[in-house]
This record gives structure tokens, C-alpha cells and sequence, in this order.
């Protein structure tokens, strides 16, 4: 199980974390508690800060959905793609018209865009064959990706990794 995948608590127990003072706009409230949070992953160095509410507890979780996202960017796993199965979590998500169709605010995100990733650097950035592992066209592949300027910069990360052009989104 990788680092993001792991439960809140698990993920916490490797974690440190810090309050301290939000500055900006927000009241008094705002700038005189410690409400805003720096979570640390221990392991892997990545961090993540969140101070856009008012509690501590908004913050925290903010932070920690944030470290999620940014350790699934972070690393990468390669597929065996002799043995690859299209996992049915993405199956779901592909419509009648052979879409995949999948945004920040579904649940399956994280997983869908973290399979969509690691096929890349399987394929050493190559975009056609990590489509035709999902079974969807390299239109839909890039268009998922440039969906999330994060996402994006990760994939042309590994592009730029194995000597590839940049991608364009369509």
C-alpha cells in the first residue's frame, strides 16, 4: 500500500504536524489563534499547508487531503502491463460512449489519476499505450490530465523524464 492510500490515521501516525497563525484576511478570530496547519509526511519529506479556515480541524483536514494529492504526484510505481487488468473502480467511471470520466471531487480520483500516472512511466511518457491500457482514446487520456494543472505538470514531468516533447492540451 503506498503512502497516499493509507488511512487517515495510518497516514497521520507518519506524519508531524504544526499549527500556527493564518495571516490574510479573516477577522480577529483568524489572526489570533493558531488555526492554520503544515502537515509533514516524516518518510517522504512532502508537505502540505492549509490556512484558509477559521478551525484548526477544517485546516487539518484540508492539509492532510492536500498531502494525499501531492504524495500521489510524488512517486511513481511501474504496471506490469503482461498481467494488467482494467480495475473495475475505472471501468465505473467510463461512460456509454467509451469516455472516462472522472474529476477532483470524485472519490476515485486520487486512484484513477495515480493508475493514469504510473502507466505513463511504465511506457516511458508514451500516452497511446497507456489509453489503449484503459481502453480509452489518447484525447480522453491527455484531456483527464490537463484537467488539473498539478496532474499536468506531474505527467510532463515524466515525459520530460524519458526525452519527450511537451504535451499540448487539446
Amino acid at each position: 500500500m503506498r503512502h497516499w492510500e493509507k488511512s487517515d490515521e495510518e497516514l497521520l501516525k507518519e506524519c508531524d504536524w504544526y499549527a500556527g497563525r493564518a495571516s490574510g484576511p479573516g477577522g480577529q478570530k483568524r489572526n489570533k489563534t493558531h488555526s492554520a496547519i503544515n502537515i509533514i509526511h516524516t518518510p517522504t519529506k512532502v508537505s502540505a499547508i492549509a490556512n484558509e479556515h477559521r478551525m484548526q480541524g477544517e485546516n487539518r483536514r484540508l492539509a492532510l487531503k492536500r498531502l494525499r494529492m501531492q504524495l500521489m504526484l510524488e512517486f511513481r510505481d511501474e504496471i506490469d502491463v503482461n498481467i494488467f487488468i482494467l480495475p473495475d473502480y475505472v471501468q465505473q467511471q467510463i461512460d456509454n460512449k467509451g469516455k472516462l470520466r472522472v474529476n477532483v471531487k470524485n472519490e476515485l480520483y486520487l486512484q484513477i489519476t495515480a493508475l493514469m500516472l504510473d502507466l505513463m512511466y511504465t511506457f516511458h511518457g508514451e500516452v497511446a499505450p497507456c489509453a489503449k491500457c484503459l481502453g480509452i482514446t489518447t484525447t480522453n487520456f491527455i484531456n483527464l490530465l490537463s484537467e488539473n494543472d498539478k496532474v499536468w505538470t506531474a505527467a510532463r514531468r515524466i515525459r520530460d523524464q524519458f526525452g519527450h516533447h511537451a504535451l499540448k492540451a487539446k
